[in-house]
């Protein structure tokens, strides 16, 4: 990564940081599923 300014390296480290983030939340869910299903406020 050397041929990347400082700004570039953050900014890519910042894009990686939010996928990685992304990717844990969804295995998490994955294993830890909601135990209830959300309750829709329409009325019949």
């Amino acid at each position: 990564m050397s041929g990347l300014t400082k700004q570039e390296q953050l900014v890519l480290g910042i894009i990686v940081g939010l996928l990685l983030t992304g990717l844990l939340v969804k295995f998490y869910r994955e294993a830890h599923p909601a135990a209830t299903p959300a309750v829709s406020s329409a009325k019949p």
